[in-house]
């Protein structure tokens, strides 16, 4: 069947429901046939002109790993819409003029990203007429960076054709009219000078920052038809650039924004469909049974199902193509937003013999004055936790997020009567105090709002960490507030992390389904040492887990008071499982 046919019957596939496929791909067909159909703006597809690189690929590229090693690399109909499109749209009044210069390709592992990278630079290289083509395939990493760089350098070498006309070197391929392939990183000592027509970024998903990105996409402005190429997997960065352009190409195919020189194609699960329903894992992996086998998927989801939790996270990143917000996702999200965990607090807290006020233990985790400071509100026992927070930021901290992201979580943060944004460039740490003892400082006078939490219950203290104690510390214990300093190390961290998780997997951890713990949740990475002890690691994670921190020190709190309640030996075996 010939190339183009090939992509007309995908586009016909996806459009009938034969072919299928997530919310994303119908929307990129739809946008293709739209397109197609215009005829008053200066963008064409040339059939010839997408026939041309495709037939390219599919006479000189071969298959270079596994079973299909040294047979022609015969593009799938689903590659053929990339590509074919990636070359096919072109300027009316100059066919040399492509209309895609930024292309996203979003799929699953071992759906054959390298490969096709590696054959659409060769084409390029082959048929592009600029002189001099500068090509890079680049990453992060110089070892990441190499993986597609090797690929090409494989199907240079597995091909007479293609052999004849590149010389292949280590650390470069050198190709027609003097043109160059490399790889390239953030790591090396210089990103100055380039002219690229193409840059391919390789696991686009684990930068952090765009910095790369930037650099590259700024050095093609001299080229006629240059392509900043990203074809990745989902990560465990969901507020890093891969993410966020994924959100902003994204919202083009809904329509939202316009960016008639982006195409994108995310192959992945959709928000409304189960990690365990094998009838969707299709949509992430297109190449399924071809590249992917179903057998395959069916032991990752075995193993998956088999040792749980962070083990579910890592399928559904590498295989559903799901953004996670951390590599270790401590509790999974079904767990943690069950009914039992989400319903209401009322009837959880214990009352004090003495005052007949509930009982209350609190964690403070105090951040920078321009970063969230979360308190944690602990109530109840073993038998079923309530757990209310509150989270403290300044203004200005919202709207730096929101500059490098729209589409952010921050985004609601005013929304939420448990976030309290306060003027300014820092976080006014005298809202915390106000909130917590009553007392506050108005023209360097104290005052006193009797609506506080030492009011409502009866305190029995407030867990925080020495190093960031502040002020603030020294303000409530003048206030008669019971302040008791927490470590952040193993030995501090471990029983009460251990003692939230059995809660929230058993649905005792009352939270109503905060969205901000919801989120914060999502991005712990969980630090385990040799002898098992647990806590959550804040260096490591995907972003802010201030909230969890502190829950964690209530429940701490919690745990050190029900400790000096009991004997050594009931302590003992609480501790291993053996009081119920």
């Amino acid at each position: 069947m010939r190339a183009l046919d090939r992509l007309f019957q995908y586009v016909d596939g996806v459009s009938d429901g034969s072919i299928v496929c997530g919310k994303y791909i119908v929307l990129a067909v739809e946008r293709f046939i739209e397109d197609a159909e215009r005829e008053d703006w200066e963008w064409v597809f040339d059939m010839n002109e997408a026939a041309r690189y495709i037939n390219i690929i599919e006479r000189v590229c071969t298959h270079t790993r596994g079973e299909m090693a040294g047979k022609p690399f015969l593009l799938e109909p689903w590659q053929v819409f990339f590509v074919g499109q990636l070359f096919g749209w072109v300027d009316k009044s100059d066919r040399k003029r492509r209309r895609f210069n930024t292309a996203h390709l979003f799929v699953a592992r071992k759906n054959g990203k390298s490969q096709l990278a590696a054959a659409i630079a060769v084409a390029m290289a082959v048929l592009d007429g600029d002189g001099a083509p500068q090509l890079v395939t680049a990453a992060t990493k110089r070892d990441q960076a190499r993986e597609v760089f090797d690929e090409i350098q494989r199907c240079i070498k597995g091909s007479e054709a293609l052999s004849k006309r590149f010389q292949v070197h280590r650390t470069e391929i050198k190709g027609p009219r003097n043109g160059i392939i490399k790889p390239l990183s953030s790591d090396a000592n210089t990103l100055d000078g380039l002219n690229l027509n193409l840059a391919c970024v390789d696991e686009f998903h684990a930068m952090k920052n765009a910095d790369l990105y930037r650099v590259l996409a700024s050095s093609m402005g001299s080229r006629k038809s240059p392509l900043m190429l990203a074809i990745t997997t989902a990560g465990f960065v969901p507020d890093g650039p891969c993410a966020m352009f994924m959100s902003a190409g994204k919202s083009v195919l809904d329509g939202i924004k316009q960016n008639d020189r982006l195409l994108i194609l995310p192959y992945e699960i959709d928000s409304e469909d189960s990690w365990d329903d094998r009838s969707c894992w299709i949509k992430a992996n297109p190449n399924l049974n071809i590249s992917v086998s179903e057998k395959h998927l069916e032991s990752q989801f075995a193993n998956a199902k088999l040792y749980g939790s962070r083990n579910i996270t890592e399928f559904m990143v590498k295989h559903l193509n799901v953004f996670v917000g951390s590599a270790s996702v401590w509790i999974p999200d079904d767990d943690w937003m069950s009914e039992e965990n989400c319903r209401k607090r009322d009837g959880l807290a214990i009352n004090d013999k003495k005052t007949g006020k509930p009982i209350a233990y609190l964690g403070l985790d105090l951040a920078a004055t321009d970063d969230i400071t979360a308190l944690a509100i602990c109530t109840g026992g073993p038998e079923g936790w309530g757990m209310e927070v509150h989270y403290f930021l300044p203004e200005r901290a919202i709207e730096k997020r929101l500059d490098k992201d729209e589409n952010s979580v921050y985004l609601k943060f005013k929304e939420y009567d448990n976030v309290h944004v306060t003027p300014g460039n820092v976080t006014d740490y005298g809202v915390i105090r106000r909130m917590i003892s009553g007392n506050y400082l108005v023209d360097g006078k104290i005052q006193y709002d009797e609506d506080n939490l030492m009011n409502k219950y009866c305190v029995k203290g407030v867990a925080y960490d020495r190093w960031n104690s502040l002020n603030l510390i020294r303000d409530l214990e003048g206030d008669g507030v019971a302040c008791d300093p927490f470590g952040q190390g193993f030995a501090s961290m471990s029983f009460p992390s251990k003692e939230l998780e059995k809660a929230a997997l058993e649905g005792k951890l009352v939270h109503e389904g905060d969205p901000v713990l919801r989120w914060m949740m999502g991005n712990v990475s969980l630090r385990v040492d040799a002898s098992g002890n647990i806590k959550p690691d804040k260096s490591n994670s995907g972003d802010k887990i201030d909230g969890v921190v502190a829950a964690v020190m209530a429940i701490g709190e919690a745990l050190t008071f029900e400790e000096e309640t009991q004997t050594d030996f009931e302590f003992f075996m609480a501790v291993v499982g053996g009081v119920k």
